[in-house]
């Protein structure tokens, strides 16, 4: 009985502390959520022909499937990409005077970056803040991956037919032919 005691006095002392750990830390900032959605993409692409990839990521972000491909050339993760793809995104909205297209703001974004700057000092230096590119970034994301889901199980599983068969209470012809050329059960013959 006291180990019983002992061993619920430990795991709500255990509980408490974890929950009280957990509200002292701050929030992830925003760089660092852009680098945990970058390695999430990375991940995402690795099933993926990377054609097929780059075709959905220039559909998320309006932009000529080129584009992707050229940053694809210069050895850029997905993650990356999509970051710099949000990054510029954010950057016509702010500054369409200077930025008018995503061309010019994918180049500006991309020279900054080759400086070794972070994505908040690129944000900062650019005049906007990072939390709207991070968002759109991990909407772009999620939405990318709906779309592969999607496309993976509309061949497998479709209304009206699963698995290459008809539906049930329903024999195809050939199962039907199948069955006629069957012969007689002979015990049923005899009762």
């Amino acid at each position: 009985m006291r180990c019983r005691r002992w061993m619920s006095v430990v795991s709500v002392t255990v509980l408490t502390a974890g929950v009280a750990l957990g509200q002292l830390l701050p929030p992830a900032s925003d760089d660092v959520k852009l680098r945990i959605t970058q390695q999430e993409f990375d991940e995402d692409a690795a099933g993926r022909a990377q054609k097929a990839h780059a075709e959905a990521l220039a559909k998320q972000f309006q932009v000529e499937p080129q584009a992707v491909e050229n940053l694809q050339t210069l050895k850029q993760g997905w993650g990356e990409i999509a970051i710099r793809m949000g990054l510029a995104q954010e950057l016509v909205k702010t500054d369409p005077k200077t930025y008018p297209s995503m061309t010019e703001a994918l180049q500006k974004v991309g020279d900054l970056r080759a400086q070794k700057i972070s994505w908040g000092e690129i944000a900062k230096s650019l005049g906007f803040q990072l939390g709207p590119v991070v968002s759109e970034v991990q909407r772009v994301r999620q939405e990318m991956r709906a779309e592969a889901k999607k496309a993976a199980t509309e061949d497998v599983v479709s209304p009206g037919k699963v698995m290459g068969r008809a539906p049930a209470g329903k024999a195809s012809k050939s199962d039907r032919l199948e069955k006629a050329q069957q012969p007689e059960n002979p015990e049923r013959a005899e009762k």
